[in-house]
């Protein structure tokens, strides 16, 4: 006696099936940083007592200060500026900021670089125009110790934007 098995799989289909998704891009201008002015503390007397001073410079008004148990003091004359940055970019742009300052010379103890001021619009956001600028300012402390010369250095801007 013969008994007949059939199996059946569902039902089977042959072909392709094929979806389709969107796909956006926006593309920006570059984002340029250009230095338009250096950070210039101007010149200073180092303290002839034990004292320690440090000497700021305001990166917004540019006014350097001399503070602390030392009696340095801000020598007249000579220029005193912040140092200036010129950000170039699509208005709107989102950004932050990293910086830092080193002199080549040694002698000069906790060397500090301000965070940036905008001139002009928020900060972190490139204003209409596309144009901002951003000052720096810094810091430094002297002793009398510290050797007498010109000191020269560096002040690195890194801007990182969305």
């Amino acid at each position: 006696m013969a008994i007949a098995v059939g199996l059946s799989a569902g039902a089977a289909c042959a072909g392709t099936v094929t979806a389709t998704a969107s796909v956006s891009v926006i593309v920006l201008a570059p984002v340029t940083l250009q230095a338009t002015q250096g950070l210039d503390f101007g010149a200073v007397t180092k303290p002839g007592n034990a004292g320690f001073n440090t000497v700021s410079l305001d990166a917004a008004s540019s006014n350097v200060t001399v503070s602390g148990t030392g009696d340095a003091a801000r020598a007249a004359g000579g220029a005193v500026n912040s140092a200036r940055f010129s950000l170039i970019g699509d208005a709107g742009i989102t950004y932050s900021t990293t910086q830092s300052l080193t002199f080549a010379q040694p002698g000069l103890a906790r060397v500090s670089v301000s965070t940036p001021v905008a001139a002009n619009g928020a900060l972190g956001v490139i204003p209409a125009g596309g144009r901002q600028e951003l000052r720096f300012g810094g810091a430094f402390d002297l002793s009398a110790a510290t050797p007498v010369q010109s000191y020269t250095g560096a002040l690195s801007v890194t801007v990182n934007y969305n």
